[in-house]
């Protein structure tokens, strides 16, 4: 029997909806922390067979709803039912037991394994209930791979031998052959290429058909608005509203997400100086080659490319992290021979890398030590660190980046995306970095902190910095860069002026299309 919803709920969500539509239903979730209300009263609802989106900036309450759903928290108050009877979750064992799977945006694997054994490692096929039924195993995986599109994907292989994209497909096909309810999908496309991500669109279309609900969490709201019926706002940890994604554009989901207007504009251009970093016929392990590039005091360079261009690659080289096959790498001016990490940093270079959590932060440590992390010697006296010196330093840089932290002795891990990314800038600034290299540095992070980042760009570079921002999100080169240099299967094929950047020419040549007439 349909349960009435209370007062609290919205009641343009359920008023003319059939009760026997509804697959998945909160009413008032409401979730506290010590000093913090996750969420307050959230009530929504998500229909039989849709693509329901989610979204809002980071804080908002999304990996707070998420963790209630799979059982590893538990709300405080409210309700949830699940086609149409009240779930009681308290682990995420009872979550699948409710046909509830989630595909979280950071999948793990054991990849000395064959994806068979990956994709059956709860429930191995036995013959006679003691050895492993190998035949059984891999007709299982042949027929869940093949629901997906993975026709190329041999069971029998070990699965650390496809790409992180592929492996993520994997996992979905692992979670569809268990005929779920619902699937949660949390930033499903932060690491796949365009004709990946086509590959997984697809694969969520075969999923609505055959009655599957798919919650889709993601930043990426053209992608909400492309593959979503319809979108639920959360701000704050509470509910704003839920709309059609026919009735509505990207303009006014993101003013609900942030509660006011916001219109992105190309970033003021300062007067450039001379050349602080050159990369002359630059290979570097692994796809890139014969590359060129130039980077000018007060100048943010756009590095533009599809996933799997070789940016990652380009940045690590002259960051130091990797050494170059070919070429040669100055920095104002002076040749820089054998060079690695510490001498980089040492010339002003920082690097801010693509994967924060695992390769730009201690996740364990506070906001304050992650903020001062690899500057010990500015503090260092008579072979001892003043932490009193470095932790008022460190505050300051905190303050000024605009941090959102209880304190600075709060572990880093438990701040969002883009507090985190902030600290990282936090720690360019106190080494006063003056060629700062940026790979996708709002990947994961809401509209609102980007806006933030990108302010903080432009105050580097107004105080005399340079930085190389490479990014697979055109918007935000065309909207960020003085120039964008663009690359394709690890080469630089052109470098355009801001005034004559366009999307159209920026994919044309990402795509290889170096004889475009511009």
């Amino acid at each position: 029997m349909y349960v009435q919803p209370g007062p609290e709920r919205d009641e343009m969500i359920i008023m003319g909806e059939n009760a026997n539509n509804t697959i998945l239903e909160f009413q008032n979730i409401t979730k506290t922390f010590p000093g913090v209300r996750a969420l307050d009263k959230v009530s929504f609802a998500v229909r039989k067979g849709e693509v329901h989106g989610l979204v809002g900036e980071n804080g908002a309450g999304k990996s707070t709803l998420i963790k209630i759903i799979c059982g590893i928290y538990h709300a405080d108050s409210g309700e949830i039912f699940v086609d149409g009877k009240q779930a009681h979750i308290m682990n995420p064992e009872q979550s699948q037991e409710y046909g509830i799977y989630v595909m979280h945006q950071e999948i793990s694997v054991l990849p000395n394994m064959s994806v068979a054994e990956n994709m059956n490692i709860h429930d191995i096929p036995r013959k006679g209930g003691i050895f492993a039924d190998t035949k059984a195993m891999y007709r299982h995986t042949r027929k869940a791979l093949d629901m997906v599109g993975l026709t190329y994907v041999e069971p029998r292989d070990i699965i650390s031998q496809y790409s992180l994209a592929t492996q993520q497909m994997i996992h979905l096909a692992r979670i569809i052959s268990m005929n779920p309810k619902v699937v949660l999908l949390d930033e499903p496309t932060a690491s796949l290429t365009m004709n990946e991500k086509q590959q997984l669109f697809h694969a969520i279309e075969r999923f609505r058909e055959n009655g599957v609900s798919i919650i889709y969490i993601s930043h990426y709201l053209d992608e909400v608005l492309q593959v979503c019926s319809r979108i639920t706002v959360l701000r704050d940890g509470k509910y704003v509203n839920t709309y059609n994604s026919t009735d509505t554009d990207n303009e006014e989901i993101v003013t609900a997400m942030i509660g006011k207007n916001i219109k992105p504009e190309r970033r003021k251009s300062e007067q450039m100086g001379e050349v602080v970093l050159e990369a002359v016929n630059i290979a570097a392990p692994s796809i890139v080659h014969h590359t060129d590039l130039k980077l000018h005091k007060k100048e943010v360079l756009g590095v533009y490319g599809l996933n799997g261009a070789g940016k990652t690659e380009l940045l690590r080289v002259l960051a130091g992290c990797d050494r170059p096959l070919e070429g040669e790498i100055y920095v104002r001016g002076k040749i820089v021979r054998k060079p690695d990490v510490l001498s980089q940093l040492k010339r002003g270079i920082v690097y801010v890398p693509e994967d924060r959590r695992r390769l730009g932060l201690v996740l364990g440590m506070s906001v304050l030590e992650n903020t001062s992390l690899g500057n010990e010697r500015k503090y260092a006296s008579l072979e001892m660190i003043n932490r009193r010196k470095e932790y008022k330093d460190a505050e300051k840089y905190i303050k000024k980046m605009n941090v959102k932290t209880p304190s600075g002795k709060t572990v880093v891990e438990v701040l969002s995306g883009g507090n985190q990314q902030k600290v990282i800038l936090a720690r360019c600034m106190a080494r006063n970095a003056k060629i700062i290299l940026l790979d996708e540095p709002t990947v994961g992070i809401d509209v609102g902190a980007r806006e933030e980042i990108y302010a903080l760009i432009s105050e580097f570079v107004s105080e005399g910095a340079a930085v190389v921002l490479a990014s697979s999100d055109m918007n935000e080169v065309l909207s960020t860069a003085d120039r964008i240099a663009v690359l394709a299967h690890g080469r630089i094929v052109t470098v355009l002026e801001k005034e004559e950047a366009t999307e159209e020419k920026l994919l044309l040549y990402a795509m290889g299309d170096d004889t475009y007439e511009r």
